[in-house]
């Protein structure tokens, strides 16, 4: 085969490869395009869906000797596009959905091996089978895949006890951009051998190799676990609550939460299956998670007793049972503004240092204000770690041009807040094709050299989920 086979040749050859079952094409393979909030994506030419890594292996090698760039894709909870073609019938989605096993569980070397399609929860359910903890934990756990989580370096509630997906990948394997198979499925946490080359497919967004097993971290399951959602009724307090949980619980606090007021009375008063847990509402709530090898809530009172000494915090609620504990949860992965608000969100997955949130909201918020006075702006998210999910809804009784060009304007002035805070516009959610021509402001020309020497060294011809993560020519721009 060749860069001249016609596209029904690759096909009829994928076939043979995988089975008609393996190949979706037409209305079969159309929700296969489309990202999760509907934003972004088109039809592919097909859907091919492997199931070992030999034959994903197989399937690049028949794709790159007939020129036709892939698109990697495990759940599609992609929240910035970087999973679903950017044009029509322009590549083929590889879905790894067919390689959904957990293929070892080991709780005596602490590590979990599966394969990249298994879905998250169901690793969590193994990994529990034998008194374990999986750390990696937000809303769509029960339809994200592990290879997508990878491929995000996907970030969530527990980040700021047990780190990023980085920090729990231990080793991979991946197909490379011609076929070739990479086994570094080690589980050793100490290796100084040289290069650790797992570290350049976790965060890639599957521009430099599709990753099809990788062994991750395990953690001691902690006896005990609380959580406290209380009112914030100052906004600038939040950084010395933050640092009076911290001081009072020390390592055992796993989840420090932002939630946005305005969003939870959407929510509950939305959501008949969900209740208000407290008496009075507040602008602000933060929500927290403690767990131990110990009793914890002693540790919570004392948070609370000293918080509300201070005049830091209002009324709040400690969880008392799993039930409890499952309903204030709920409200925080309800978080979902898309859900709820009308008109066109402009979206930032942002990271900024934590003392300076107070600040940096309220500029956002003037800023905003001063393009569209009318403009809401949400924010919430894992403050613990410096992370915002803020979005603003301007007008949408508008000119549709004019509209764009306030969106663009609300854009750029909260980018430039963003780094103007020394932060990114890219905390957890990936780059994707909605931040793709954003970076212009962030990265400068030598870690755009550096980023397409490395994907000119292992993709040369730029059929790995081309368009998404880094832009050609962006430094020369």
């Amino acid at each position: 085969m060749n860069q001249g086979t016609s596209r029904e040749a690759v096909l009829d050859h994928l076939r043979e490869l995988l089975g008609a079952v393996g190949v979706l094409v037409g209305p079969q393979a159309e929700r296969y395009g489309i990202d999760t909030r509907e934003t972004f994506g088109a039809r592919p030419v097909a859907v091919v869906r492997p199931e070992s890594t030999e034959q994903v292996a197989a399937v690049v090698r028949v794709c790159a000797q007939a020129g036709l760039p892939m698109v990697a894709q495990g759940g599609n909870t992609s929240l910035s596009g970087g999973s679903v073609p950017r044009s029509e019938n322009s590549c083929i989605v590889l879905s790894l959905s067919r390689m959904n096993r957990v293929l070892a569980v080991d709780p005596l070397r602490f590590t979990v091996t599966a394969e990249a399609g298994c879905v998250i929860q169901s690793i969590h359910a193994a990994v529990e089978a034998v008194d374990r903890l999986l750390s990696l934990e937000w809303g769509a756990i029960g339809s994200a895949s592990l290879g997508g989580a990878i491929s995000t370096n996907a970030g969530g509630l527990n980040v700021l006890r047990y780190g990023n997906t980085r920090e729990q990948v231990l080793g991979l394997e991946v197909v490379l951009a011609d076929g070739t198979i990479w086994n570094g499925l080690r589980s050793l946490r100490k290796d100084a051998s040289g290069y650790d080359l797992k570290h350049m497919f976790i965060g890639a967004e599957g521009t430099l190799g599709i990753i099809t097993k990788a062994v991750l971290r395990l953690h001691p399951r902690p006896r005990h676990a609380q959580s406290m959602f209380a009112s914030l009724p100052q906004l600038h307090r939040l950084p010395q609550v933050f640092a009076l949980a911290r001081d009072v619980c020390g390592d055992n606090l796993s989840a420090f939460e932002l939630i946005h007021g305005g969003m939870v009375d959407r929510i509950v008063d939305t959501q008949s299956a969900l209740s208000f847990p407290l008496t009075e509402r507040s602008p602000w709530y933060i929500l927290m998670k403690v767990g131990g090898s110990g009793p914890v809530e002693s540790q919570l009172e004392a948070f609370y007793e000293a918080g509300l000494r201070d005049g830091f915090l209002g009324e709040a609620i400690a969880t008392q049972s799993v039930q409890q504990e499952n309903a204030i949860w709920a409200i925080r992965h309800e978080m979902i503004p898309f859900r709820y608000l009308r008109g066109r969100m402009v979206k930032w997955d942002a990271s900024v240092p934590l003392d300076v949130i107070p600040e940096f909201l309220d500029q956002v918020v003037r800023a905003v204000g001063e393009i569209d006075p009318l403009a809401q702006v949400i924010a919430f998210g894992h403050v613990g770690d410096g992370n915002l999910h803020m979005s603003a809804w301007p007008r949408c009784d508008v000119d549709p041009e004019v509209l764009e060009q306030v969106v663009m304007r609300i854009t750029a002035a909260v980018d430039n807040l963003i780094w103007a805070f020394s932060g990114s516009i890219c905390a957890e959610h990936g780059v994707g094709v909605e931040n793709l021509l954003r970076l212009r402001g962030q990265k400068s020309d030598v870690e755009v050299r550096l980023m397409r020497a490395l994907k000119s060294t292992l993709d040369p011809a730029n059929l790995l989920n081309p368009g998404v993560l880094l832009l050609p020519g962006l430094a020369d721009e």
